[in-house]
């Protein structure tokens, strides 16, 4: 007679309520399309054609290389997880609540999850994916945060709303979101002046119409290895260098190292690692994190038209004049600040590594309580190889686990899908094993007997 197991409950809780969608996803204009193709996006390691069958489904021909909107991919990412949409069914295997996780506590008899209205919630192993954190304004402006004219978190639900058509617009910062920010104002028919401040000044590049994989490039790449980052660029220009001839560029060249990323991170050492967050963080990232073909046609478009500058620089102070704001703008073509007028102020820094002392109340609770603490130069949260975190003494906790932009401190590279599909795959392995179940394999998803584990989960991070 066949032995029959029961399947855990998990419970994702989610502080916005939109469980699948996140900032990355939820909603939002057409035009923010997601920055990869449709390819590197599926769910499942272990069937990477299955958001490209899914949209093929929904009608989207040719859908493994499209950029389709994120807005799609967030419905995809709720239909994973719940295909009847029974998301609140008392026998469901996945269970959504909606709230905030502020504290964990720990007994024998297991754990407890308290919420921010009082809720607990029993959990025997516990899976911390929650996400990434916006930066606020810099604090030289922290001044702003309440004046009408300034835009601190433009994910919010209307936040571009009031921007009149004619608006002069400054945007701090000039990568991706800086780049949402700006197609958004674009739809809804924004003609006025916008000007992108970042400290090196540079947009994020875009795909190729057909981007392709140069396996030759890839092989070469195997035999890349250093303990400073000096070595590393000197031989990744050598190997650039000898494929050049077959159109190869740095995108190509990021693409080739990025399975090699976390073992390459993991050697240079902490001063290595900070002397390349120091110079090289933002070419790898305009060429790491790129935009898709017609949104990068859609910005040149726009820089051609004279809406859009961008600007190598610095805001350094902001005043308010009669509703407006005065700008202080430090730019290296000139030694005394700028003195620039704006109809709107918009912070797109983007996201901030640092989740301790960062308004994240779960993350300093657990700090305190010697549960968790800061990964590599303060990125993130500490955790063994297996994604386990490691407490004040630096040992890892048996039923805690740490997955995607959380890890980053370890792996450099932990923010995009590929990389958190495998974190989380690796993750349910190991609460079975914790929990003594083998696992039940059914249809790409392992399940145990008698297991229970909680997951407050935040926005995905694309």
């Amino acid at each position: 007679m066949r032995e029959t197991r029961s399947v855990p409950r998990v419970v994702l809780v989610e502080r916005s309520g939109k469980v699948g969608a996140g900032t990355a996803f939820a909603s939002g204009p057409k035009c923010h399309l997601l920055n990869v193709p449709a390819r590197s996006m599926s769910a499942f390691e272990a069937d990477p054609d299955h958001f490209a069958r899914w949209l093929g489904m929904q009608g989207v021909t040719d859908a493994a290389d499209s950029f389709v909107p994120r807005t799609l991919y967030g419905c995809y990412l709720r239909e994973a997880l719940w295909p009847r949409g029974q998301d609140r069914s008392a026998d469901a295997v996945v269970e959504a609540v909606h709230g905030e996780v502020v504290d964990i506590g720990t007994g024998p008899q297991g754990h407890q999850l308290v919420m921010d209205d009082g809720r607990c919630l029993g959990a025997t192993a516990v899976v911390l994916a929650t996400g990434i954190v916006m930066r606020g304004l810099p604090s030289t402006l922290a001044g702003l945060a309440t004046h009408g004219r300034c835009i601190v978190n433009p994910w919010a639900p209307g936040a571009l709303a009031t921007i009149g058509p004619s608006a002069t617009v400054v945007l701090l910062g000039s990568g991706l979101t800086a780049v949402d920010v700006l197609l958004a104002l674009r739809e809804s028919g924004h003609r006025g002046a916008v000007h992108a401040v970042s400290r090196h000044g540079l947009l994020p590049r875009a795909h190729r119409a057909q981007d392709h994989r140069n396996e030759a490039l890839a092989r070469l790449c195997r035999d890349l290895a250093g303990t400073q980052v000096r070595t590393l660029l000197r031989r990744a220009r050598q190997i650039l260098g000898a494929t050049a001839a077959e159109g190869t560029d740095w995108r190509d060249m990021v693409d080739a190292m990025r399975p090699l990323v976390p073992s390459l991170w993991r050697d240079l050492g902490p001063d290595e690692q900070q002397r390349f967050r120091r110079h090289l963080e933002r070419l790898w990232s305009i060429n790491r994190h790129r935009m898709a073909p017609q949104v990068g046609q859609a910005v040149d478009e726009l820089r051609d038209s004279g809406i859009l500058h961008v600007h190598a620089g610095e805001v350094r102070c902001a005043s308010d004049v009669d509703g407006a704001l005065r700008l202080g703008v430090k730019l290296p073509s000139r030694e005394r600040p700028y003195t620039w007028t704006a109809d709107w102020l918009v912070n797109c820094t983007g996201t901030d590594p640092q989740l301790f002392g960062n308004r994240q109340p779960l993350m300093d609770t657990l700090r305190a309580r010697g549960l968790a603490g800061p990964g590599p130069l303060n990125v993130g949260v500490a955790t063994d190889d297996r994604g386990r975190v490691l407490n004040d003494r630096g040992r890892p906790l048996g039923w805690l686990w740490a997955i995607g932009s959380l890890r980053q401190g370890q792996l450099w590279e932990s923010t995009a899908i590929p990389e958190i599909r495998a974190q989380a795959r690796q993750a349910a392995l190991d609460i079975l094993r914790f929990l003594g179940n083998a696992p039940l394999v059914s249809g790409g998803t392992n399940y145990a007997e008698g297991a229970s584990a909680i997951l407050p989960a935040g926005p995905p991070t694309g």
